[in-house]
């Protein structure tokens, strides 16, 4: 009885400690004048992720099935998001300000004629033909990395999106939102080409994540081979 009283402690304090790095994160982000660099809300929100992890492993232990492991692979999807909307709408280190604006007609021909895109590949084509090596790692490589992830939660959190079709068509519809909110906000340029990268990008995981011998090593890292939760 001392044993499992001491392991929920433990769990407890994990899940306590992700907590207090999420508060430091969301204060970061609500407090004016008072922003963190990419990097650290990379350490925090990994921070918080970790914490979880130790948390859920405890928890399915005590309980012998993993239940508490897919419950944080949901909160993990939720911290991505939200990070992938900070970082494209409101993280002013990379020109991003996320406040809705008085749009005009000067204003509105201005923006479309500089950061509006909805020719695929034009973008893509410019950057490979006329871009330096830094337009290329950020807005090239960058949006097929930034929704990568997405090809490893979303499948483990969703019974239906292990379908390729069904995948496909959310991380679109994902990339797209934030596309209109950048249209919206004018938090950056909205351009189709970044909405192929990022589904791009996240369909080759969603395939590298599906080849078994990989699927089988993300499930025992999430300690996902320990039964079905009750």
């Amino acid at each position: 009885m001392q044993k499992l009283f001491n392991s929920k402690k433990t769990a407890a304090a994990a899940y306590a400690a992700a907590a207090f790095l999420f508060g430091i994160y969301a204060f970061a982000e609500m407090v004016p004048g008072f922003f963190l660099s990419t990097a650290g809300r990379l350490v925090l929100l990994c921070g918080c992720c970790a914490f979880m992890w130790c948390g859920g492993a405890v928890l399915t232990k005590i309980i012998g099935n993993n239940g508490p492991m897919q419950m944080n692979l949901r909160i993990y999807l939720g911290l991505f998001l939200l990070l992938f909307a900070t970082l494209t709408l409101f993280d002013p280190l990379w020109g991003r300000n996320g406040g809705f604006v008085n749009w005009t007609k000067d204003l509105f021909r201005v923006y479309t004629e500089n950061s509006l895109n909805l020719v695929p590949f034009r973008t893509i084509g410019s950057y490979l033909t006329k871009g330096t090596y830094k337009q290329l790692l950020v807005n090239i490589a960058g949006n097929i990395v930034c929704l990568m992830p997405l090809g490893i939660l979303l499948p483990l959190c969703f019974e239906k999106q292990k379908k390729a079709l069904v995948f496909l068509l959310s991380c679109a519809g994902i990339s797209a939102g934030v596309e209109i909110l950048q249209f919206i906000t004018l938090s950056g340029s909205c351009d189709v080409d970044d909405l192929i990268l990022n589904a791009g990008g996240a369909f080759l995981m969603f395939g590298i994540a599906r080849i078994k011998y990989i699927d089988k090593i993300l499930r025992r890292i999430l300690l996902l081979e320990k039964g079905d939760p009750a």
